[in-house]
């Protein structure tokens, strides 16, 4: 079988763009109100590498939720486990934020009360949202009320925050509140982690802390990045989300999306993409699961400014990259595409369900090609493309469209590979189809002229009837072997073909491609019966020596039935005098 190139995902990067950013939550776990140090203090801290502070103030939010899995069980800290927890009600009375040079910046300076076991990480409780100085904090301060409570089989008992309720809990940095509009400090409390009990002292919180703190910039941004190590710089979309996920795409695969979760790391100044997906239409989840294989847990990428109105970072290749803040989800005018339809048909509907893999093979720009992946529903596939412009030459381009049917989904494999010297994520190779709308007796079929800029071309390719070609006794070992095929519309009569590939032929040319002409007929009908017997060779010339071997075991036989045209010529070499021409090929 033919080994053939698949491009699995020319129109939109799919694995190969994850590359590009995102960020990560920065956590510090905290046991028992004993915090990790300081990351970076006032001596050993770069000043050069913090960004110009805006005129005004930017704002931060600061909320708390419940980490914790379950929240009907605690473990005590004797060894008792606490069971039945129905609330723990907490009240936070002041916060204070404490920049590089110790100045005190109150951010909270009344009570907020809540139930801890209420809230959620997605849906935390806000203790503060004000409006502050941009810069470097190093500490974080909640002071509580000393009038917390906690419910355990329905009855409230009151919990004792050591520290808590007077110097209160110190959450250290550093926190950079960089030009962004938004900076958010997230505390996680573990419940289950947190409450204990004593005899004679009752319940404690001991805080188990996760703190996580993030610029949000929400919006679209725009820009080249070079995302991998085998594509070049791509114009990149991203949409960066107020829920920390993201959207991203480029442009030379317009029609896939990669979804991801995003934030940004103020202190590190890193972006992070984590829990990659791929929306990519046309794709089943074989090809899916077989993409995201290949996709990194997380992408890390060093970022110089993370701003209202920019997010400058450094990509893959080392190049610092600039990405725009724009309006719309859409690139540049400078990229643009042109839309076709695509129409596959199979005439009698019998194949719906079935797997169909068809390319568009870009004949004059020598573009990789744009590879689609359908399944039959009836009779037809229906397929909008998007071409980049740029793999149009000049006004127009020629395009040959050859699908592939599989009897099978298992029968294809794909593998990353190299097309015309440019990185493809996936190559065909060791695939088996049943049938090509692609028509060796006429190559030319299917190729289709593509008009720059004209968005109202439809276009449609057929998997041609084929023969159907078949031996009644399956192999050569009968004196008779009858040879059948199904008739071809318009064919005016049939000729039919027999050629060996001799083992004798093997050890005397050592050429697995030597083919010998072993029988030929020409017939109005649908079957003949071969009498093997009969069957003589051209002589094979060896010095003096001259063979003339009948058909022997470990032959391969080769049956070519050509739907002839009427014209009475039959020219294999220029393809002329026959509507098609369908084979097999049999072992002895």
């Amino acid at each position: 079988m033919e080994v053939f190139i698949v491009n699995l995902l020319r129109r939109n990067a799919f694995y190969l763009f994850f590359t590009i950013l995102v960020a990560i939550v920065s956590s510090f776990s905290i046991a028992t109100c004993h915090f990790f140090p300081n990351l970076l203090d006032k001596n050993n801290l770069n000043y050069g590498d913090l960004e110009d502070t805006l005129d005004g103030s930017t704002r931060l939010v600061v909320g708390m939720h419940d980490t914790a899995q379950y929240s009907t069980a605690r473990s005590a800290g004797n060894g008792k486990d606490i069971q039945n927890i129905q609330t723990l009600n907490l009240t936070v009375r002041q916060m204070v934020i404490i920049d590089m040079d110790g100045k005190h910046t109150v951010i909270l300076d009344e009570d907020r009360n809540f139930d801890i076991l209420g809230v959620s990480r997605s849906d935390p409780v806000i203790l503060s949202s004000v409006s502050i100085e941009p810069g470097i904090y190093h500490e974080l301060r909640l002071v509580l009320h000393d009038e917390n409570t906690i419910t355990v089989n329905g009855e409230m008992h009151p919990i004792k925050i050591p520290s808590g309720e007077q110097s209160g809990l110190k959450l250290k940095g550093p926190f950079i509140i960089p030009n962004g509009k938004l900076f958010s400090l997230m505390i996680g409390l573990d419940t289950s982690k947190s409450i204990s009990w004593n005899q004679g002292q009752g319940y404690r919180l001991q805080p188990v802390l996760e703190i996580t703190n993030t610029s949000e910039i929400i919006g679209i941004f725009r820009g080249y990045l070079s995302i991998s190590s085998d594509l070049g710089a791509n114009e990149t979309l991203v949409q960066l989300f107020a829920n920390n996920s993201a959207r991203l795409r480029i442009d030379d695969y317009p029609n896939y999306t990669l979804w991801a979760n995003y934030s940004y790391n103020s202190v590190r100044k890193e972006l992070r993409l984590t829990n990659l997906s791929l929306d990519a239409p046309g794709l089943g989840r074989r090809e899916l699961n077989h993409v995201m294989k290949k996709i990194p847990s997380e992408i890390v990428m060093p970022v110089k400014q993370w701003s209202l109105d920019s997010i400058i970072a450094v990509d893959y290749s080392g190049i610092v990259c600039n990405l725009y803040r724009v309006d719309e989800f859409n690139f540049s005018n400078g990229i643009t595409f042109t839309e076709f339809i695509l129409n596959i048909d199979y005439s009698d509907g019998s194949k719906s369900g079935k797997e169909v893999i068809t390319e568009v093979h870009f004949i004059d720009s020598g573009a990789p090609p744009i590879t689609l992946f359908s399944k039959f529903a009836g009779s037809r596939i229906t397929e909008k493309i998007l071409v980049k412009n740029n793999h149009i030459q000049g006004s127009s381009t020629r395009m040959q469209v050859i699908s592939y049917l599989f009897e099978n989904a298992n029968d294809y494999n794909t593998e990353p590979g190299v097309f015309g010297g440019g990185f493809v994520p996936f190559i065909m190779s060791g695939s088996y189809f049943s049938e090509t709308t692609n028509n060796p007796w006429q190559p030319e079929n299917h190729i289709f002229t593509l008009r720059r800029d004209n968005d109202n071309q439809e276009f449609t390719v057929n998997f041609t009837k084929r023969m159907n070609i078949y031996l009644e006794h399956e192999n050569f070992s009968n004196n008779y072997p009858v040879v059948r095929w199904d008739s071809y519309p318009n064919a005016h009569d049939y000729a039919v073909i027999v050629l060996v590939n001799s083992c004798y032929s093997k050890q005397i040319s050592n050429d697995n491609n030597n083919w010998s002409i072993a029988y030929k007929k020409l017939t109005k009908d649908t079957s003949f019966m071969i009498f093997s017997e009969l069957i003589s060779f051209t002589p094979i010339y060896s010095g003096q020596l001259i063979y003339a071997p009948r058909i022997q075991n470990g032959d391969i036989i080769r049956i070519e039935v050509y739907a002839l045209d009427g014209s009475g010529v039959l020219n294999t070499d220029n393809k002329a005098g026959a509507l098609f021409m369908d084979s097999i090929n049999i072992v002895r």
